[in-house]
């Protein structure tokens, strides 16, 4: 029996046997999972999971082996952490990280550069994505997003998104500054769209007129991706919801528009694994110091809970 197909029948099962969704969290192609999970039924002389054109199921033997098939891998990973720890060897294994788009980017590759060079055998797997459903939320070690309360998961700390308007001093030169709200409708306004974004439903906040003091305006530009629609201010080309924290962790310099005009606060946590193995709580703990480390130095505040 390998560990790894082990470990991707766990992650199947958070996914509620979600074959696409397993694909972009693993990284491996629909044939490489099932064959892990071939191996596994061939090594416990067991059919795990019923295998129908329309769904897919767990089988009885499946559903009793979930429990087993956890202690298992609680069993490998601790024993690996008990050798290196003997052993006094650099921390190894992986880690699946799930964040948005924003924290991906705003991130900034010489950071991750340093991280993979202080701890190579450590590697990292970060999906970024706005939007993440329920099934997802359960197969990551980490979760670094706006996030609501599951029992999986517990809440570590958390930086704060204080959302404003903003735009270039090139936009400003050419188009004037907003004096009262009723002047922006003679403005280009930048927006997010119709599209999800988990657990921040006013991303279009100033879109939506009288709740936040403004009127109704209408969008010149959407784009469904937030460090893309700050790009676009940056270049001149409108007005834009943003967090005033954006220019620190952007490297940015755009200017607030209206500044008494205040939209949402947003937190986003840092949430590790409750059930987490020894192992992965130790390699969660290092990226959570690094990344702490990472947003202090860009002046962002950190909030423990």
């Amino acid at each position: 029996m390998k560990i790894q197909s082990v470990y991707v029948f766990i992650k199947l099962v958070e996914l509620s046997l979600d074959f696409k969704q397993a694909q972009k969290i693993l990284g491996l192609p629909r044939t490489t999972i099932w064959n892990n999970i071939a191996d596994l039924e061939k090594s416990l002389k067991k059919k795990l999971i019923n295998r129908k054109r329309q769904s897919l199921s767990l089988t009885t033997e499946g559903e009793d082996f979930v429990p087993n098939a956890y202690k298992l891998y609680q069993i490998y990973e601790d024993s690996v952490v008990g050798s290196s720890e003997a052993k006094e060897e650099e921390v190894e294994g992986d880690l699946l990280i799930s964040t948005t788009k924003a924290v991906a980017l705003g991130w900034s590759m010489d950071s991750i550069k340093e991280f993979c060079a202080e701890v190579p055998k450590l590697v990292l797997k970060i999906i970024a994505s706005d939007t993440i459903s329920r099934e997802e939320e359960k197969a990551y070690d980490v979760l670094i997003r706006p996030f609501g309360n599951l029992e999986e998961y517990k809440k570590l700390w958390y930086m704060s998104y204080h959302h404003g308007l903003f735009a270039s001093k090139e936009y400003i030169e050419k188009m004037g500054m907003p004096k009262i709200p009723q002047d922006l409708l003679e403005h280009k306004i930048i927006g997010y769209g119709d599209y999800k974004f988990s657990y921040f439903d006013d991303i279009d906040w100033h879109l939506k007129g009288s709740d936040y003091g403004l009127p109704n305006l209408k969008p010149s530009l959407l784009i469904n991706m937030t460090k893309a629609i700050y790009e676009a201010a940056e270049r001149g080309m409108g007005i834009c919801s943003a967090p005033i924290e954006s220019n620190k962790l952007y490297r940015g310099n755009l200017v607030r528009i209206l500044p008494e005009i205040n939209g949402p606060t947003i937190h986003s946590y840092f949430c590790v694994k409750k059930n987490a193995t020894r192992k992965k709580l130790k390699n969660s703990e290092i990226v959570s110091n690094y990344f702490q480390k990472f947003l202090k130095g860009q002046g962002i505040k950190i909030y423990y809970l």
